[in-house]
């Protein structure tokens, strides 16, 4: 590889074995985008060499839908809780919706072979909650649990599912790929520099659309962490789909009386933009006490979070 021209070839053989790093097609392509000065593909491939900033426009790769963990306590109760994402206020509701990854290639791909070797252990990990995030969590606790007196948030953190390390890698190299094989196709697969940049600016506009048709498509997939941890962000339910709604609650284990109680608030309550009405949550919050208690066959993966995405997902709300 030298100045003069840049062989696509050689990216393509290293992201087409998946023993090989991505951090070697990364850097290449980030020097073929300094030799024929695309900002847009040395932005990219910076970030994701380097990681990103949580001010950036973050991949949907690089995102999972979290739990929200408390601990409580009081005098005769000392337990940790989920609390429901979807019931804090803004716009602690919306900091807490996702938990990204903001991690270079080379942590991404480190953290991916741990969890791959974790021997069967619970595949997630653990982000804190910042204590001055506490208070709207405690408002959200003491409307939860009213039965058990006063109890007083002690920590919290958000659980994310670790297959998103697996996801944002494939995710990387299919794109890549992708992206280099259309690129090749337009350009050939020897580019040839000082022939590309005699028309350098209409050049990198095609690499530019090749960029965002393939960056910005929104495929949509988030992981959702819990055992029913293949929902997207669509909630995998079309708006206005009834029945399925009702059959994913079933399959959560959640009883017919419930079911039927939520199917007829969702038919008479409309949100509020996009927030679920204050029915919808006190559902969801008595479906989470009954998980608490123990009550019923709830499934461990019926987190508040799952149960408002699903309603969300009726709604038509992303």
């Amino acid at each position: 590889m030298n100045e003069n021209n840049f062989i696509l070839q050689e990216v393509i053989d290293e992201l087409v074995n998946p023993d090989k790093s991505l951090s070697g097609p990364l850097m290449k392509l980030n020097y073929f985008g300094r030799l024929i000065k695309n900002e847009e593909l040395i932005n990219y491939t910076s970030k994701e060499i380097k990681g990103y900033n949580p001010n950036d426009d973050i991949p949907q790769y690089r995102k999972t839908r979290p739990r929200l963990q408390t601990h409580i306590k009081n005098r005769f109760f000392d337990r940790s809780v989920e609390v429901p994402v979807s019931m804090l206020e803004e716009p602690f509701n919306k900091g807490l919706e996702f938990l990204c990854i903001y991690d270079g290639i080379a942590v991404i791909e480190n953290m991916e072979n741990q969890f791959r070797n974790s021997n069967g252990a619970k595949k997630e990990f653990y982000r804190p909650i910042p204590l001055e995030m506490l208070h709207p969590i405690q408002d959200v606790v003491d409307k939860l649990f009213p039965q058990y007196g006063k109890l007083y948030v002690q920590s919290a953190q958000t659980i994310g599912n670790a297959n998103v390390f697996l996801e944002a890698n494939s995710a990387v190299r299919e794109k890549l790929l992708e992206l280099v094989m259309d690129i090749g196709e337009k350009f050939g697969f020897n580019i040839e520099i000082n022939s590309f940049k005699e028309n350098n600016e209409e050049n990198n506009k095609t690499i530019n659309n090749i960029m965002n048709n393939i960056f910005n498509s929104g495929d949509g997939n988030v992981i959702n962490t819990g055992d029913n941890n293949q929902i997207t962000n669509s909630s995998t339910i079309t708006k206005g789909d009834l029945e399925n709604l009702q059959k994913k609650f079933k399959e959560l284990g959640i009883e017919d009386s419930d079911i039927a109680e939520i199917t007829e608030i969702i038919q008479n309550e409309n949100p509020n933009e996009d927030q679920l009405g204050e029915k919808s949550k006190g559902w969801i919050m008595k479906i989470m006490e009954k998980s608490m208690d123990g009550i019923g066959k709830i499934a461990i993966g019926a987190s508040g979070n799952l149960l408002a995405t699903i309603i969300k997902g009726f709604y038509g709300i992303v």
